[in-house]
Formats: structure tokens, C-alpha cells, sequence
């Protein structure tokens, strides 16, 4: 019976050792992985800073007034180039804010802005395309592209007003009831 108590005695022991220096690795380990992340630097840094970020959004906006799927949209945008200016420039802020930088978004609603256009699934997706062109052509490493389509895709469901698939009125028409350049061509 004696040699048994010692037995037990001896494992619980040992477990106890075992389990302190696994709980002393898994402690390593999450001040490892805490450390890296406060490391890591902000996708907003990885894209390359503001610079970076204003030329991304001038090159996706001006791809997006030349996409014949998305430019109707813009066509209002096109006619004053102050209301052009304060539209880049909030894309801007809000690509820098999604993107962890210094920046904050002061624009509108972006659901009020955007419901009286009825932009649907494919244009969300064609303006999409438009800026995973701009980050190609800044050699944008895969990864920051792959985040920073997931950030702005996160903005869908405040963009977007219904799924559509044909032009709609807003596109046809434009904001002021005229009809735009797209929707002829």
C-alpha cells in the first residue's frame, strides 16, 4: 500500500511539473504571437501610407469614370470637378480609415448616398474590379490586396440597395433626369 501511495505521489508530482511548464510554453507562446501582432504593422502602413492610398483611389476613380458598367454613376461627378475633388477625397479618407490609418471618414451616409442609385450585386462587384486593377498596377502585395478587397467588401451590404443585374433608372437617367453617356453606349 506504501509503495502505491509513493506511485501516486511520484505521478501527481510529475503531472504537476508537466502541467506547469506546458502552461509556462503556452504562456511563451501567447506572448510570442501577442508580441508579432503588436509588431505587425496596420495594413494603412503596408499599402505604403497616405501617398499610397490617394493614388490607389485616384487611379480606382478614374478606372470607374471610364468603366462603361459602373461610369453613370459618376456622370454628375463628371460634370463639377469640385464635387469630383470631395468625392475622391472621402473615398480616400474611408480606404484609409477601413485600412487602420490616421484618417476618419466624414462623408455621408453611405446607405443615404446610396439607395437613391439602386446599386446592385454587379455593379458593387464591377466598381470592385476597378480597384483590384488600381492595387495591380501599384504592385499591391497579394496579401494587402486580399484584405483590403475583404474591408471594402465589408462595405457591400451599406452600398449596395438591392440585387440588380440590368441598368437601372438612376444609371439610365442620372441624378439630374438626363441621360448619361453609359447607359447610350
Amino acid at each position: 500500500m506504501r509503495k502505491l501511495s509513493l506511485v501516486i505521489l511520484i505521478l501527481l508530482v510529475l503531472g504537476v511539473t508537466l502541467t506547469s511548464r506546458d502552461v509556462e510554453a503556452r504562456r511563451r507562446r501567447k506572448k510570442h504571437a501577442a508580441q508579432k501582432i503588436i509588431n505587425e504593422k496596420k495594413l494603412y502602413e503596408r499599402l505604403g501610407g497616405n501617398a499610397s492610398v490617394v493614388a490607389i483611389v485616384d487611379e480606382w476613380v478614374r478606372l470607374g469614370l471610364s468603366d462603361n458598367r459602373v461610369s453613370g454613376f459618376f456622370s454628375a461627378l463628371k460634370a463639377k470637378p469640385d464635387r469630383l475633388g470631395r468625392f475622391r477625397h472621402n473615398l480616400s479618407q474611408q480606404i484609409c480609415e477601413i485600412a487602420d490609418g490616421p484618417c476618419q471618414y466624414s462623408g455621408a451616409d453611405l446607405r443615404k448616398v446610396h439607395a437613391p442609385m439602386n446599386i446592385g450585386d454587379d455593379q458593387f462587384l464591377y466598381f470592385s474590379e476597378d480597384l483590384y486593377k488600381s492595387l495591380l498596377k501599384f504592385n499591391i502585395a497579394e496579401r494587402e490586396k486580399n484584405e483590403l478587397m475583404a474591408r471594402v467588401g465589408e462595405l457591400k451590404d451599406e452600398i449596395e440597395s438591392k440585387s440588380m443585374t440590368a441598368p437601372n433608372a438612376y444609371l439610365r437617367d442620372g441624378p439630374s433626369g438626363s441621360l448619361s453617356a453609359s447607359a447610350t453606349q
